[in-house]
């Protein structure tokens, strides 16, 4: 759990029950602190703790204290609003665990007396769900939100939940059954005036051409989704960033690729997304890696590692492994190399990812040309040629005829 994560916890409930809030907690902390740090000191410990696994046992103490002062001094509905909040800071710095467990909570204290809030809540585990890559259990929330969305005749809430379905559904492979849902999210947004939804569906839409190697369409929906966004969400806006430095990677444009790159960087540092942050980390350490930079590329994908791990997203973890192995293969490692690429390939076949799969498969074939083995090869080029070829990504597959002309 990080600082930041709890200043701005503080912060919310400093809002519900005044500025002393903050003065009486922080004397509770210290003297709990003081005794706590006085037995370790003293006492010696049936189970080793490092500093680092300390500041852990501290900081959820802050977590659990905060919580249960702020139900003290609030009513039952002020009290809601509060955890609905903080579980909305979780998703941000990706504590998602503590994030489901207030959500789940509120799920079952609100009732059917605040559909909106209740519709909000579902909306929110399916996001949870969602970024852990629990599929299954995403689509039963967004359903059940959505059915309560539209019960109280809530278009935007409507909306949201077709653009998330859309984004579920190209994780799951379905390329095109998510773009058509993308524009006519876009549509419907435009039609209610609705600019952030608007940027969230374009940036989605760009994500998909992107995987299929239409490097201008996805420039240009990022293009539209800056403009909707105006500024308003910042997230959203390093989100954007994100994938205009995805997609210039891709082009091998790494110097644009970088701007965006620290665009991005300097948005976080405000909003303190910590998932972003791991996204960013991933992106900056292939650049590294392209460079030669193979120390700093490792530093950088550890870091991203380390954040996902602890997330819960194994898609995000399996792109760790991937880029791992092109790091161990470029020292020439090439036994450690294909041991990170079978790690992140176990990864998105259990998954069901096909574009993220014949990524890592085509980096494989690099390091079996590397050594000398145009049969294994020839073997993982397959899988991916049909991957690229089911989601029409011709660019894709042009462009591995071009290099593997001698194997596909």
């Amino acid at each position: 759990m990080n600082k930041q994560f709890l200043f701005e916890i503080l912060e919310l409930a400093e809002e519900h029950c005044g500025s002393d809030f903050t003065r009486k907690l922080l004397q509770i902390r210290t003297e709990r602190e003081r005794i706590l740090n006085n037995v370790w000191k003293k006492e010696p410990l049936p189970e080793d703790l490092s500093t680092y696994q300390k500041e852990i046992i501290l900081r959820d103490i802050d977590f659990d204290t905060i919580i249960h002062h702020v139900a003290k001094c609030t009513g039952k509905d002020e009290n809601n609003m509060f955890l609905f909040d903080v579980s909305q800071v979780a998703i941000k710095h990706g504590e998602f665990g503590r994030g489901k467990e207030l959500l789940l909570v509120l799920l079952k204290t609100v009732g059917q007396k605040s559909l909106n809030l209740l519709a909000d809540i579902l909306r929110k585990l399916g996001n949870i769900e969602f970024y852990t890559n629990n599929f299954k259990a995403a689509y039963k929330y967004f359903d059940k939100s959505l059915k309560l969305f539209t019960k109280i005749g809530d278009k935007a809430g409507i909306i949201s939940i077709k653009n998330v379905i859309g984004a579920l559904l190209v994780e799951e492979g379905k390329y095109y059954e998510g773009e058509i849902r993308f524009i006519q999210v876009i549509k419907m947004a435009q039609e209610l005036k609705l600019g952030e939804m608007v940027a969230k569906a374009n940036m989605n839409l760009g994500i998909i051409y992107n995987m299929r190697g239409l490097s201008e369409g996805a420039i240009t929906c990022y293009q539209k989704a800056v403009d909707s966004n105006q500024g308003q969400n910042l997230d959203l806006l390093s989100g954007i960033y994100t994938n205009f430095a995805i997609t210039y990677k891709f082009t091998q444009s790494y110097d644009t690729s970088t701007e965006y790159l620290n665009k991005a960087f300097a948005l976080i540092k405000e909003t303190g997304n910590r998932y972003q942050k791991g996204l960013l980390y991933l992106i900056k350490a292939e650049i590294e890696y392209v460079s030669g930079n193979l120390s700093s590329a490792t530093a950088l994908v550890t870091s991203a590692f380390t954040i996902f791990t602890e997330t819960g997203d194994r898609l995000s973890t399996a792109e760790a492994y991937k880029i791992l192995g092109m790091i161990n293969r470029e020292d020439k490692k090439y036994d450690i190399a294909l041991s990170y690429f079978e790690n992140s390939r176990h990864i998105y076949e259990k998954a069901t990812n096909p574009v993220n799969l014949a990524e890592t498969l085509v980096e494989m074939a690099h390091l079996y040309l590397a050594i000398n083995d145009k049969v294994m090869a020839k073997k993982v080029l397959g899988p991916a040629v049909k991957s690229y070829e089911k989601i029409g990504a011709t660019a894709k597959v042009e462009k591995l005829r071009t290099v593997f002309g001698n194997v596909l």
